[in-house]
């Protein structure tokens, strides 16, 4: 269980979480005062409200009202927000999304710490910082990228209990809300943990398929999950961004690495509306820019493989260098899960919190030694720079945000190789 002691006979340490509590609060509030006022215009809960409304109303699942790259569940599974008007379900979605954001930094505090620490540490405020703007495009756009995120930290949470059937059914969630999550499932097989593997099949069968059959019937799952492949697996795939003449979703605000790469070795138009912005470094066929995009993804996805089998850490790790390296080696696949992504917008960013809280976590540890670890605070560095360059949309087209979560990866990978390194009389 979460331990939530916080020293009562020690005022200071009440007054610093009180404070920051109070902070929570007003920003919450703004949030919802702002999602309230533009509950109409162009937001991503609203197009998951009315695909869901038209669901109630008619029994048809539509994508047409602006949900797309979602499984039929996702829309079975938001339309109970339908039954409430607009405005009042945006601002309790809003509510609930910065309520579990809430809750993921208290599972991660407890998790780095052994429990919940007496006073919010500067780690913390500062992983809490860093991350703000991408928190803040969720909540403003209604996206459901920190109810993943919660579903994800969740998943390792529960995984470090050794309540790893728990852990699948959090996973098999994340999973069928946005396929990004399907990427941690090698991490488990790698390091055996077969029971949150078989619940998470488990759940993606039962609710991924069971419950769409029950409500819509063979014909209608069989033709939206059609539909799901063709539009969203074939239609925003890496291969089509590359390869297409005018490739879709091409603006800067896309940071998803074949995009990326196409801007930067063609000449593709990155701006909005009318916006002209080119940042291409060279003209070159698509073919060589597939086979540059294949080629960076195979030696992520390989050197990612290869410290999640290191053979020094066991399915029980003994030391702390083992726990650290494990945590660390999930770290770098909760980048990987964006690096692989076909489509990368800003509020999909917070799925990185915990590689970026573990590597704060490492600064402040090596502070408290007199001791600068210079690879995670050159992570950290990264991450504020690019957070800063998102007022400049010639750097978001040349790929800043996917820089800072390279960078992560990077360090996250280095970390779990050092930790792993056997010492002197082991």
């Amino acid at each position: 269980m979460i331990s939530l002691h916080v020293a009562v006979d020690d005022p200071p340490r009440r007054r610093g979480w009180l404070s920051l509590i109070v902070a929570y609060v007003a920003y919450t509030l703004a949030m919802c005062v702002i999602v309230w006022l533009r509950a109409e215009s162009t937001t991503d809960f609203r197009d998951f409200w009315e695909t869901g409304r038209r669901f109630l109303e008619r029994g048809e699942i539509t994508d047409q009202l602006g949900v797309h790259n979602y499984l039929p569940f996702f829309v079975i599974f938001m339309s109970p927000w339908s039954w409430l008007p607009l405005h009042a379900a945006i601002v309790l979605f809003t509510l609930l999304s910065l309520g579990v954001f809430a809750l993921t930094v208290v599972m991660v505090e407890t998790l780095l710490c052994g429990e919940l620490p007496r006073r919010p540490r500067p780690a913390m405020l500062a992983v809490v910082g860093l991350m703000l703007p991408y928190v803040t495009s969720c909540a403003v756009l209604g996206a459901v990228g920190l109810l993943l995120l919660f579903l994800v930290v969740a998943t390792w949470f529960l995984i470090e209990r050794r309540r790893e059937w728990l852990a699948g059914v959090a996973l098999g969630l994340a999973i069928l809300i946005k396929l990004l999550p399907a990427v941690l499932l090698p991490f488990l097989i790698f390091r055996g943990r077969w029971r949150a593997v078989v619940a998470s099949a488990g759940v993606c069968l039962v609710l991924g398929l069971g419950w769409p059959l029950a409500l819509l019937g063979y014909h209608r799952t069989v033709d939206r999950h059609a539909s799901f492949y063709h539009d969203a697996l074939r239609g925003h795939s890496a291969i089509a961004a590359i390869h297409a003449e005018k490739p879709l979703k091409a603006n800067y605000s896309n940071n998803a690495l074949p995009i990326v790469l196409r801007r930067l070795l063609s000449p593709v138009n990155a701006g909005k509306e009318n916006q002209q912005l080119f940042v291409n470094l060279a003209n070159l066929p698509t073919g060589t820019i597939a086979a540059v995009f294949s080629t960076v993804l195979a030696i992520v996805l390989l050197a990612t493989a290869a410290v999640s089998l290191q053979p020094a850490v066991r399915l029980r790790p003994r030391r702390a260098e083992d726990v650290y390296t494990l945590r660390a080696g999930f770290g770098a696949w909760c980048c990987l899960m964006l690096l692989a992504s076909p489509l990368v917008w800003t509020h999909y960013l917070p799925l990185v919190y915990w590689p970026l809280a573990l590597l704060a976590h490492r600064v402040e540890r090596s502070a408290r030694q007199r001791h600068v670890n210079k690879t995670c605070v050159s992570a950290l560095l990264a991450w504020l720079l690019c957070a800063a360059l998102l007022v400049w949309p010639t750097a978001r087209a040349a790929g800043a945000q996917l820089v800072a979560v390279f960078v992560l990866w990077l360090v996250a990978v280095l970390e779990s190789v050092r930790a792993n390194r056997p010492r002197a009389g082991s």
